[in-house]
């Protein structure tokens, strides 16, 4: 307003913006991933390590000594989001206090398969600290494939693979197509026996695989809101993996739910 009435010069205005810029950066630039402020829990539960006070900073849960200010930290954190997974405040507070949680699902891998597995805080004699680690049980490995030849002849065929026709069988807790494990992998189709807490049974694999989705199943549950809602599961060739499939509103036609964050089409992949 004062440049405009002609009462501060434009070198002076510029010089000025130019200096508030610079602080704006130098004060963004002290911020580091563990201090960007923001509204974060204290825990209940005490440090496994020291007893001290742990409190949610912008991506971890970390120990801030029995003084609650840092000066005796024992150096004690976890990840906010192991395997892409947000811990809820009730899940953390539950794993210091027994060491394990799970099996929990909505979890993925760096290959962005869904698993389900179970976290335990083991004691790490090399750093001399508790750490988190991903337990996954013996059918979870089996399920991911670890090369060694895997034997379906105890099992009838749910159908044949949308990707490559080969036979679907279940396999740990997932349903795979035969050519998704093993020694020789030529194929990636695979979906999880529960998706979003619904129980996914080998009948509608059949209906999914033989007429390109199943019946309406009633008790998903969203990650984000806890709520329950119903979807068709289908087979999306164009983008080759099973999504969801909502039911028509009133008096519109029939449709997919869209992926997160484009609206334009209603369809969602199924995450298991």
């Amino acid at each position: 307003a004062q440049m405009e009435k002609g009462k501060l010069k434009r070198e002076v205005f510029m010089a000025e913006i130019a200096a508030m810029t610079e602080k704006m950066v130098a004060k963004a630039k002290g911020y580091d991933r563990d201090t960007i402020p923001g509204d974060y829990a204290t825990l209940k539960t005490p440090c496994p390590k020291c007893g001290g006070v742990v409190k949610e900073n912008y991506r971890r849960f970390t120990c801030l000594g029995k003084h609650a200010d840092g000066s005796d930290a024992c150096g004690f954190s976890i990840g906010k989001i192991p395997g892409g997974r947000s811990f809820e405040l009730n899940e953390v507070e539950t794993f210091l206090r027994d060491k394990k949680i799970g099996p929990l699902e909505g979890f993925r891998s760096k290959a962005g398969w869904p698993f389900t597995a179970e976290l335990a805080l083991v004691y790490d004699e090399e750093i001399q600290n508790w750490k988190l680690e991903f337990d996954f049980g013996e059918d979870a490995r089996k399920a991911e494939g670890d090369g060694e030849p895997v034997d379906f002849s105890g099992q009838n065929s749910l159908g044949a693979c949308p990707k490559c026709a080969g036979h679907v069988y279940e396999h740990g807790a997932n349903y795979v197509c035969e050519r998704s494990v093993g020694e020789t992998v030529t194929c990636d189709f695979k979906t999880g026996k529960v998706i979003l807490t619904q129980p996914i049974e080998p009948a509608q694999v059949h209906k999914l695989l033989a007429n390109g989705k199943t019946d309406l199943l009633e008790n998903f549950v969203s990650n984000k809101t806890r709520r329950k809602f119903k979807a068709f599961l289908a087979y999306d060739k164009k983008e080759g993996k099973v999504i969801f499939e909502f039911e028509p509103r009133a008096g519109k036609p029939a449709g997919k739910a869209p992926p997160a964050k484009k609206a334009p089409a209603r369809k969602a992949a199924a995450k298991g």
